[in-house]
């Protein structure tokens, strides 16, 4: 239980992250929610940090746009595993984190969604 300790921490902290009375904003073209807003639902936050930036328990996400083309980068968010078996560079970023990446429920258009605006972050 010791050594949940700091994940369930973190979990914690994403989680409470979104101030009281916070709406969720929506693409008003499609009524989807916003990609910030799937980023913050999925919980890629509670991994991935606040400021996509990585924590302890993943990678930063930050500059994705140099190796993603963002139906590629939607597809590893359905099925990360199935990527991680094709492609060493990501294997190898996988190694040095202790929880594998989950896959991202939702629909394609969700995932597609959130791959684009990640691929737009600096």
């Amino acid at each position: 239980m010791r050594a949940l300790a700091p994940f369930l921490l973190l979990a914690i902290i994403a989680c409470s992250d979104a101030p009281q009375g916070e709406t969720d904003a929506s693409d008003s073209k499609s009524g989807a929610p916003a990609p910030e807003t799937l980023y913050r639902s999925k919980n890629c936050i509670t991994c991935h940090g606040k400021d996509l930036g990585g924590t302890m328990l993943a990678p930063s996400i930050r500059g994705l746009g140099a190796h993603w083309k963002p139906d590629d980068l939607a597809a590893f968010l359905k099925e990360p595993k199935a990527w991680l078996e094709k492609d060493a560079r990501l294997a190898e970023t996988a190694r040095a984190y202790r929880s594998p990446m989950p896959p991202t429920f939702g629909t394609d258009a969700e995932r597609l969604a959130l791959a684009q605006w990640l691929l737009a972050q600096p």
